[in-house]
């Protein structure tokens, strides 16, 4: 039996693609490892961003532009800026009670928390005066006078302790009692510092 060269080349060629195959392949599988790890790291840092809600929804406002014709071709412009409705106040009941001898503020102060979208009870007078306004809120619900005590730009100490009584005759269906104090004269109808309010 005679080898021809050509068959032992032809087989050496056979057991190079043989040999070469496995390395090749391993290549390719290293490649697409590679592939996969960046598209799983580019997603893991893409994912926050698209899961996370708006950054300072509760702080923005709506800004609204009126342009009015006057005589002899002038014109005015009045901007208006309204507060922000803030996220979850639909659910936080509050009652306002008027805290001190200043003509409405209970209502003043309520049609501003009405305004960031709070439900608002009827307006009321408290029991007693008091030197600033004071926060209380039922039972569980320390967060949601948080909320309140912020929006009205008062300290954090004026929520009262858990056990403290509001000083109005009934607290029924309220989350949130705020006592008005001098210190939210600002919110009274007619006051001139009334657009100021944050």
């Amino acid at each position: 039996m005679t080898e021809h060269p050509g068959d032992g080349a032809s087989g050496a060629e056979g057991r190079g693609e043989g040999t070469m195959h496995p390395v090749s392949g391993a290549g390719n599988w290293l490649r697409g490892l590679g592939v996969v790890v960046v598209a799983v790291v580019i997603g893991a840092l893409l994912m926050p961003s698209a899961t996370r809600a708006p950054l300072q929804t509760a702080s923005t406002s709506a800004t609204t532009t009126t342009t009015t014709a006057t005589g002899h071709g002038a014109t005015t412009t009045t901007t208006t800026t309204l507060p922000a409705v803030v996220p979850g106040a639909s659910a936080i009941h509050v009652l306002v009670a008027n805290g001190t001898s200043i003509s409405h503020l209970a209502a003043g102060v309520a049609d501003y928390l009405h305004s960031r979208g709070y439900a608002i009870l009827t307006p009321t007078n408290a029991s007693s005066h008091v030197s600033s306004s004071e926060v209380f809120a039922a039972s569980g619900q320390q967060g949601a006078a948080g909320t309140v005590v912020s929006v009205l730009g008062l300290a954090p100490t004026a929520i009262q302790p858990a056990s403290a009584v509001a000083p109005v005759a009934s607290t029924a269906g309220a989350t949130v009692v705020v006592i008005a104090g001098p210190d939210l004269a600002r919110l009274a109808p007619g006051s001139t510092t009334a657009t100021t309010a944050a």
